[in-house]
């Protein structure tokens, strides 16, 4: 890369873990975000908002895992905005109850949110099911002109 392109380059880093997908791991993925999400500039009120969307969809998706399965998540952020990915392989197709009130609360921290669930694997002994949230910060105060 050219010097001159720094400035223009995209400022985005993705940062990735996987734990087993079982509840008694939750606490791990929210201590592991959470210092992804400090590391990355994210402020306390983000990071708690941020948190709590990703808490209802590793949970939804861990209540719903095969066996031995794990929960696979990664985060891209840069100048303001962070993108997440969860999966794991749900025993069933459309796994997920996307009416729930847990559900409700993540489309509204978010400011996008999509589940993609593929067909039967064989290989997994499951339905691949990943679900991707989108944030982006706002701006407090007046707007620059």
């Amino acid at each position: 890369m050219r010097a001159r392109d720094r400035d223009t380059a995209p400022r985005s880093r993705t940062v990735g873990f996987q734990v087993p997908a079982e509840l008694d791991q939750l606490s791990m993925v929210h201590a592991l975000a959470e210092t992804v999400l400090l590391v990355g500039g994210f402020a306390l009120d983000e990071v708690t908002d941020l948190l709590l969307a990703l808490d209802e969809v590793a949970t939804a998706l861990m209540l719903v895992a095969t066996p031995d399965t794990l929960l696979d998540c990664s985060f891209t952020g840069g100048d303001g905005a962070l993108g997440a990915r969860v999966s794991a392989v749900a025993r069933e197709p459309a796994a997920l109850d996307e009416q729930s009130f847990g559900w409700h609360v993540v489309a509204t921290l978010t400011d996008a949110l999509r589940t993609d669930y593929a067909g039967f694997d064989a290989a997994r002994d499951g339905y691949p099911t990943t679900v991707e949230f989108g944030w982006i910060r706002r701006l407090h105060g007046p707007a620059k002109s």
